[in-house]
């Protein structure tokens, strides 16, 4: 008996060894040990309770279903800050010690945490301010594709080939976007085509309002168009707008590749002819050329 007493004793001294003091607060192992502990179960606990919150308070009074990830991701964050600062006061670790460890982590990591402290605070705003959401099919930095996920240090793009791009969240805040659908899925697009010099302008409008009208993707409201955007180097150049529900089709690099085909074969059978690049060429000498034939 005297031996066990005599390890438990042992166990007792270890337990409240003092690893390291901070500001006048001193640290046992005991202290850190327990943190650890309650800080494994807080993630546990902070997913039970954010899919209660989520069931019970969340889902049914948002009616917009696919801003449900990005509440849960919220509440989630949330409920798991909140168990970390009461596992820390159940192991007897104040917070203000944070302040100290916080500015020695600033100062040895030094700048690499600044990006991830920005996209972090940047995917709350996301989140909160909402100018984005899953579904929405949006391009930045020449990337264009369909949210697939907003997390809380980055987003997920889907392009129309399958790839996904994971971009940092503090790149949406800071550089231009464009949101294609937004509210709306019906999306704008349009193809270019220049024809020779020469062709009958109203039959190359016509012909190209035919094809719109015929393609099932293509809106009828608002209602196609062509314009006649330029006189080009070597061409004519006419824009084919048309406007297509990007939930009910592939890609919008689809409709445009769909609208080519078309194009390029009612134009083949019409004799209007899609011009290409060309250059004249113009020979200048002080001497006569000479020119010989040889059979």
């Amino acid at each position: 008996m005297s031996e066990i007493l005599e390890y438990i004793k042992v166990l007792g001294m270890i337990w409240n060894h003092k690893v390291f003091a901070v500001q006048g607060v001193k640290l046992s192992l005991g202290n850190i040990t327990t943190a650890l502990i309650l800080l494994g179960f807080s993630k546990r606990f902070s997913k039970i309770v954010s899919h209660w919150v989520m069931k019970k308070l969340v889902i049914p009074f948002v009616d917009d279903k696919s801003a449900v990830s990005t509440y849960q991701k919220l509440v989630h964050t949330s409920v798991f800050s909140m168990f970390v600062v009461v596992a820390l006061t159940f192991a007897g670790i104040p917070l203000t010690i944070f302040t100290v460890i916080g500015g020695a982590l600033a100062i040895g990591i030094g700048f690499g945490s600044q990006n991830i402290v920005n996209n972090f605070i940047s995917g709350l705003i996301l989140m909160v301010e909402r100018p984005l959401k899953i579904g929405d099919i949006v391009e930045i930095n020449g990337i264009a594709g369909t949210i697939v996920e907003i997390g809380t240090r980055a987003t997920r793009i889907r392009t129309p080939e399958s790839k996904v791009w994971i971009i940092p969240n503090s790149t949406f805040l800071e550089n231009p976007m464009q949101n294609w659908t937004n509210d709306d899925a019906i999306v704008r697009t349009e193809v270019t085509v220049g024809v020779a010099y020469g062709s009958n302008t109203e039959v190359v409008k016509k012909l190209s309002l035919d094809i719109l009208s015929k393609m099932d993707f293509v809106q009828q409201s608002p209602r196609p168009r062509v314009m006649f955007d330029d006189f080009g180097d070597n061409s004519l150049i006419f824009k084919l707008q048309f406007w297509a529900d990007s939930d009910q089709v592939e890609s919008m690099q689809f409709c445009r590749s769909e609208v080519r085909y078309a194009v390029e074969s009612a134009f083949r059978a019409a004799n209007i002819e899609i011009s290409f690049p060309q250059r004249d060429l113009h020979l200048r000498s002080a001497i006569p050329l000479e020119i010989k034939m040889r059979s």
